[in-house]
């Protein structure tokens, strides 16, 4: 969650009582007074004890910025950045010659204020981050002993930790040739949002109830265009997707909540959800589950003998199809369009991206299914008048979307073989 949002909800919920250790963070040290405090006080309002200790450790701003390339290289092989760059523009996710990396770390590094790393399970806290605060909230701290920001960004991440030695989180990403990155955004959305809503419940001194519940989703509605006001560089789909995290997802785990307390997102947890449609209308994993149905693409092995390197191979979901479709600002119809999606699996090829000073070319090959054959077409005609290298084909609720360079293995020329070669299982 950003820290001007958490600022308004401070404003929001806070309750001024006792005093307490002071800072989390004292010159380059933890406070250890400051972080048993918060261990003991989010055990007691989320429900859940640690069960092994989270060493804290503060970082200086070379540390945050080596953090950052780090996570970067662990999360991509050499060179993926620069394909999936390629790849989006292509997709009209960006504008062409936009690098990935730079928009990664510009939206990241002014995040990072307190981390836990599942593969270290540690916390790390940055000073500067901590010391952003309101004179409000300064002078609260000066008559209360509290350091309000500071305890309720450690407590959204030690919420991490107690997700991560209770359910376990993921410490390794899928190669993007392989990837599932829709059902990873929606199981990081309801980490994200539970984390999110136990910083709030954190400050309380009675258990949530549904008004502050209600409060607290008002305050995070404003996320996006925080984002949006902040990075205005940084293309949208690299910003929704943060957002949607702490936005939506927190949405998705208040919902949880209202349901049946912390159990409820517990369960969550237990059996977290399969995409961000889930996440987008609660109601299609709460009440009657709509599981993606799974696609596998075929038909596309003459691009690899043509001399094309698959790039990646991905899930997009609702979240990635709104902010495609609402290019033009229309983002009413593209939630509309969205929202009929039932599953789908992309495949992106490029040629020549060893060239220095040039473009590498593309091909795209998206095979898609729909609620009904409504919503197909809805689809199909969104995505067509993108260009003549853009082939559309609609067959009842599926829609195969192929944009190639014309000549050889390409356009019209792969739609037989995918059609043929391509398999969707919708289950019972």
């Amino acid at each position: 969650m950003t820290r001007r949002t958490l600022l308004s909800l401070l404003a929001a919920v806070v309750v001024v009582a006792g005093c307490g250790p002071g800072r989390v963070v004292r010159g380059d040290a933890v406070n250890m007074d400051a972080l048993g405090n918060i261990e003991r006080t989010l055990e007691r309002v989320r429900g859940l004890r640690f069960t092994a200790p989270v060493p804290g450790r503060v970082l200086d701003d070379a540390q945050v910025t080596a953090l950052l390339d780090g996570e970067l290289a662990r999360e991509f092989a050499p060179g993926d950045l620069e394909r999936l760059s390629a790849v989006y523009a292509r997709l009209g996710f960006m504008a062409p010659g936009t690098q990935l990396k730079p928009a990664l770390q510009e939206l990241y590094s002014e995040q990072i204020a307190a981390l836990y790393d599942p593969r270290t399970k540690a916390l790390s806290l940055t000073s500067s981050g901590l010391r952003q605060e309101t004179f409000s909230l300064k002078l609260l701290g000066f008559f209360t002993g509290r350091d309000f920001l500071g305890e309720v960004l450690v407590a959204h991440e030690l919420t991490h930790a107690l997700q991560d030695q209770h359910y376990g989180l993921p410490t390794s990403s899928e190669p993007i040739t392989n990837a599932q990155g829709d059902r990873a955004i929606a199981r990081r959305a309801l980490v994200e949002g539970d984390a999110s809503l136990a910083s709030v419940a954190y400050l309380r001194p009675t258990p949530l109830d549904a008004a502050t519940v209600q409060a607290f989703t008002e305050q995070v509605a404003g996320i996006p265009i925080e984002l949006r006001t902040r990075h205005p560089d940084v293309p949208e789909v690299i910003r929704s997707s943060l957002a949607f995290q702490y936005n939506t997802g927190s949405v998705f785990a208040a919902a949880a909540y209202l349901r049946g307390g912390w159990p409820a997102v517990d369960a969550a947890h237990a059996d977290p959800p399969t995409s961000t449609e889930q996440v987008i209308h609660p109601e299609k994993y709460f009440d009657a589950r709509d599981r993606p149905v799974a696609i596998t693409v075929g038909g596309t092995e003459g691009l690899e003998r043509d001399g094309w390197t698959l790039a990646m191979e991905d899930t997009l979901g609702e979240l990635d199809i709104r902010v495609m479709v609402g290019r033009d600002g229309d983002t009413f119809r593209a939630a509309g369009v969205a929202a009929g999606w039932g599953g789908d699996r992309m495949r992106a090829y490029v040629r020549g991206d060893r060239v220095p000073g040039r473009e590498p070319e593309v091909v795209i090959v998206w095979l898609t299914t729909w609620d009904t054959p409504g919503d197909a077409v809805e689809f199909a005609e969104a995505m067509r008048g993108r260009g003549a290298d853009w082939t559309v084909d609609t067959r009842e609720r599926d829609v195969l979307v192929i944009a190639a360079p014309a000549g050889g293995n390409a356009g019209r020329a792969l739609l037989g073989r995918v059609w043929a070669r391509s398999r969707l299982d919708r289950g019972a």
